[in-house]
């Protein structure tokens, strides 16, 4: 390529490409010949020269997005950085109990996610507006390790810019984007979860070859009501409430960022010491029965171990309390809980499907009378959803032969998915001398901290008029629904026992 030939003694090659580079792709199409003609080049090469161009503009662009803050010329003390955290935290927000220590360990461990295997995202949920996400948010912008707010962002633009900067992403107003089954957004912020596996496959260049860019990063996000499940999954969850009219807190500062400059230079160095004492003796939380809340929770409770303190005891607190708050179902299992009790009430042991359904829709406070699109729940979506747990109709004997169901085909996803003993009750974690983890002792007495299922109530005014709509069931039957009393214990054993179903 011709180094300095000038174009109407104006402008030169190099001139030209920069000039090229800022076209909109359209434009340089259009004129992208003609310029290659004029500098004597083919257009391939100047294609090649364009693109590079751009690229390093690209690049310039991303490195400026996010604050890389230097080390800490001293040395800091790991447990006044997390007391300096939660002041700031509760200076400024109204919290439930629990919730600061883990925003301060998050926040801390921010600065050394990459020593970690699984990685939890922050999911920031307020069921309404005016509940402080936004001021969280700030607070993590100003304190995170190369924080990067935005409140909007695609799919591209997430793994494009882990890849160039590794910042904390901060994503506020995830409803509004993600409300609509997002999957492809949804799946690559799921994909950061764990290290082995956060990476997303894309064809880049003109000559399409793949290219694997990461997506292992921190994120919080904000939204209001709810997204995703397998998102929530993936996340400690911080739920906010209205500060009430006597709660006073401390307004936001708009030079809030600048002011904590030095704060986020020590937790730099207090990473940069600290690294390979996480990386090597990291901490699993005691067992409940949800693993993938141990997983979330391992980095908080390694970063406390390394602290020492009382940090020890707050993070188990922290953890007993966020992990023992009511969690919504999910449909599927909300089902397999309210055909376990029809049976039960009705003590079946069959039932045909239309007996059930009917069941089901009757049922106030629950979804199915209002399943889809404001329809009831049919025998075919009852059949949909029961095929996931390898439960399938067959044909029933009551007074008549229809498609319909046995309690014991229930029975393996009863006691997979509906256990009957409670969450273990989680404990606390007694530090020793070299701040490790010496024993386990109980921290609810007798009162029990199981996981206890909370399901979202029907906003409708109940489903007994739309249980005697049949219109959108799959028989036109009008027969009263069966009901079989359960035998005795001995009999029905007996039954089972010699195949008489």
């Amino acid at each position: 390529m011709k180094e300095l030939k000038e174009l109407d003694a104006a402008e030169t090659t190099e001139q030209t490409v920069q000039r090229l580079s800022k076209l909109t792709k359209m434009n340089y199409e259009i004129n992208r010949i003609k310029e290659a003609d004029t500098l004597g080049i083919r257009v391939n090469v100047l294609d090649k020269e364009v693109s590079k161009v751009r690229k390093q503009a690209e690049n310039k662009g991303d490195n400026d997005i996010v604050v890389n803050d230097e080390p800490f010329a001293g040395d800091v003390d790991g447990q006044e950085l997390l007391n300096e955290i939660s002041v700031l935290i509760n200076k400024h927000m109204i919290l439930p109990n629990g919730t600061p220590p883990a925003i301060a360990l998050w926040i801390m461990s921010t600065y050394v996610y990459s020593t970690f295997k699984v990685y939890p995202k922050l999911a920031v949920v307020s069921p309404e507006k005016r509940c402080g996400k936004s001021t969280l948010l700030d607070i993590l912008s100003g304190l995170c390790n190369k924080a990067l707010l935005a409140s909007n962002i695609t799919p591209a633009a997430i793994f494009r810019t882990i890849e160039a900067c590794n910042p904390t992403l901060l994503i506020d107003e995830a409803d509004t984007f993600l409300a609509n089954r997002n999957d492809d957004m949804i799946g690559i912020i799921n994909s950061g979860h764990n290290k082995a596996t956060a990476n997303v496959i894309r064809l880049v260049g003109d000559d399409h070859a793949p290219k694997k860019f990461s997506t292992f990063t921190p994120m919080a996000i904000a939204f209001i009501g709810k997204i995703a499940g397998t998102t929530m999954d993936r996340s400690i969850i911080i739920n906010l409430r209205r500060r009430m009219n006597n709660e006073k807190v401390d307004r936001m500062t708009v030079d809030f960022k600048e002011n904590n400059n030095l704060l986020r230079q020590k937790l730099t160095k207090w990473a940069k010491v600290n690294r390979q004492q996480l990386k090597f003796n990291q901490i699993e939380p005691p067992a409940i029965q949800n693993d993938r809340a141990i997983d979330n929770w391992l980095p908080l409770f390694t970063i406390a171990n390394v602290i020492g303190g009382d940090w020890i005891n707050k993070v188990n607190s922290a953890y007993i309390i966020l992990n023992s708050t009511e969690e919504e179902e999910t449909a599927s299992v909300m089902l397999l809980q309210d055909i376990k009790g029809i049976f039960e009430e009705k003590k079946w042991i069959r039932t045909h499907s239309m007996d059930l359904v009917l069941s089901l829709i009757s049922l106030e406070e629950r979804p199915w009378c209002e399943w889809k699109k404001g329809k009831p729940m049919t025998q075919n979506s009852l059949a949909k959803i029961l095929k996931t747990f390898n439960i399938h109709s067959k044909d029933i004997r009551l007074e008549k032969v229809q498609r319909g169901y046995e309690l014991t085909q229930f029975e393996d996803a009863f006691t997979r998915y509906l256990p009957d003993t409670p969450v273990q009750s989680a404990t606390t974690l007694q530090g020793n001398d070299s701040n490790g983890f010496r024993g386990y002792q109980s921290a609810t007495n007798n009162d029990s901290v199981a996981l206890q299922k909370q399901l979202e109530p029907n906003r409708g005014n109940g489903c007994s008029t739309v249980a005697l709509q049949n219109t959108e069931l799959e028989s036109n039957t009008t027969e009263t629904p069966y009901k079989q009393e359960l035998p005795p214990i001995e009999s029905y054993d007996n039954e089972i026992s010699e195949g008489s179903f």
